[in-house]
C-alpha cells in the first residue's frame, strides 16, 4: 500500500486510508468535496497541470467542506468547518494523489468518454499527460 489508497466501499462510496496521518486532510477532500465526479476531479487535474506548467498562478476552489488554495508553492487545504483540519501539500505530492484518486474515480472503459466530454466541455485538450 503507498502512504494513501483509495478504494470503493461496500455501498459504492469512494473512501480512503493512509498510513501517514498528514495526508488525511487531501484523503478528506478528494472523498468528500471532489467525491466521485469525473468532471471535477479532470477540472483538479488540469489546475495542477496548469499551475506546474506556468499557464496559471493561481486557482482556488471550495467544495461543501474545504477551501483550497492551488499555486506553485503548493496546496493549502482548510476545513470550512473545524479550524483544527488544515494541510499544506507541494503541487507534486498533490498531483501524484489526485492522479491516483482519478485511477480510482475512472477505471476502464470510462476513462475515455470521461476525457472527451471534458474536453468538449472546455473546448480544449486536457493538459495533464498521466491520463
Amino acid at each position: 500500500m503507498s502512504a494513501i489508497e483509495f478504494y470503493w466501499t461496500e455501498t459504492g462510496r469512494a473512501e480512503y486510508r493512509a498510513k501517514d496521518s498528514r495526508l488525511d486532510c487531501i484523503g478528506m477532500w478528494l472523498v468528500g468535496d471532489v467525491q466521485a465526479d469525473h468532471s471535477t476531479c479532470l477540472d483538479l487535474l488540469a489546475d495542477l497541470d496548469d499551475i506546474a506548467n506556468g499557464r496559471k498562478e493561481t486557482e482556488s476552489w471550495e467544495g461543501n467542506a474545504w477551501a483550497a488554495e492551488l499555486s506553485a508553492q503548493g496546496v493549502d487545504l482548510q476545513n470550512l468547518w473545524r479550524d483544527a483540519l488544515s494541510a499544506h501539500y507541494t503541487l507534486a505530492e498533490t498531483r501524484r494523489i489526485a492522479d491516483q484518486y482519478w485511477r480510482l474515480l475512472a477505471g476502464e472503459p470510462e476513462r475515455g468518454p470521461a476525457l472527451a466530454r471534458w474536453e468538449e466541455r472546455n473546448g480544449r485538450r486536457h493538459p495533464y499527460p498521466g491520463l
